[in-house]
């Protein structure tokens, strides 16, 4: 688990984290959300054993991030927002080359690189250059050099970012089933990915947690989805209606070309993942120029907002 306490970070006589206190166990995902400069990549090389903290505390398993930093990045599989990749190189013979770094037993090494190229869904691209591949599969190839050694600690910092629907739907639910034996951070500035993907969230404006929460709390645990196309989604909100899964599907008035739709209760569960994609891929088939999809609760919003603006006039009435 990942236990911080009084965590400061100074660069200069600049704070940029103000005082951190926040624990995340075992099998929960964390979804740090806040604005862009808000602390949260600092506050994620500093659990990766990248960055030392002026002050207070962080633990990682147990393991100070000061004291035993080498023990943390061991345990520790993280994904920078700009992650490197060695782009002259194939794919398979990447992740090889990072299992060698991860000291991955020659006998266990093969073994260890194929299961994270099929859990990532690189196997189709493995004898391709990586300088050649898209900006989506250039971020699961990352993600599998994060996962190679089977960190007990995971920390991923947009993670999605430039992947197409189908995509974001799969790293969402890996990264539900590696949860499932180790903690996960996820930073995010998105509330959808945040609400679809966590369990919990603490959420980080100006280098100080302005509100932490279980998702559990915020909403609904059935949430609506919004679809979002390239053109007018007329032709799209007809296949929804036909469809016998969909309970209800109308023009989603707060963005343009947009649709909110509303599954059935039998449509979530454990196929829901699957449900997702094959949706998905339908309408791509149909030529609808499907352009993303995201989840939509208002209890998250209403959190993030609420929180944001209430800090800022603390600090306004402060100074």
């Amino acid at each position: 688990m990942i236990e911080v306490k009084d965590l400061v970070k100074l660069y200069g006589e600049r704070k940029v984290l103000h005082g951190l206190n926040f624990s995340v166990g075992v099998g929960r995902v964390c979804g740090f959300l806040g604005p862009n400069g808000a602390g949260k990549s600092t506050t994620m090389d500093i659990l990766a054993g990248l960055l030392g903290p002026s002050d207070g505390t962080a633990k990682v398993c147990g393991l100070d991030v000061v004291t035993q930093t080498r023990e943390v990045k061991e345990i520790v599989g993280y994904l920078p927002d700009n992650p490197p990749l060695y782009k002259e190189m194939t794919v398979v013979d990447f992740v090889t080359f990072v299992a060698k770094l991860r000291k991955i037993s020659s006998a266990d090494r093969k073994a260890a690189v194929d299961r994270v190229m099929t859990d990532c869904d690189v196997t189709d691209v493995a004898s391709r250059l990586i300088g050649n591949l898209s900006k989506g599969y250039r971020q699961r190839v990352a993600l599998c050099s994060a996962l190679v050694h089977q960190p007990k600690v995971l920390i991923l910092d947009e993670p999605t970012e430039g992947l197409d629907p189908n995509q974001i739907v799969l790293i969402r639910g890996l990264i539900r089933k590696l949860a499932k034996d180790r903690t996960v951070i996820l930073s995010s500035h998105i509330l959808s990915e945040v609400q679809a993907t966590c369990d919990d969230v603490i959420i980080i404006n100006q280098g100080q947690i302005a509100a932490q929460s279980s998702l559990a709390d915020t909403g609904s645990s059935k949430p609506s989805l919004l679809y979002s196309f390239s053109d007018k989604p007329e032709n799209a909100l007809k296949w929804f209606k036909e469809r016998t899964f969909v309970s209800k599907a109308e023009v989603f008035a707060d963005r343009q070309n947009c649709l909110m739709i509303d599954f059935k209760d039998d449509f979530y569960g454990d196929a829901k993942t699957a449900n997702l994609a094959q949706v998905n891929n339908q309408l791509m088939q149909q030529g609808f120029g499907l352009a993303f999809v995201q989840e939509h609760r208002t209890g998250l919003e209403s959190l993030f907002f609420n929180a944001i603006k209430n800090q800022n006039s603390f600090e306004g009435a402060q100074q």
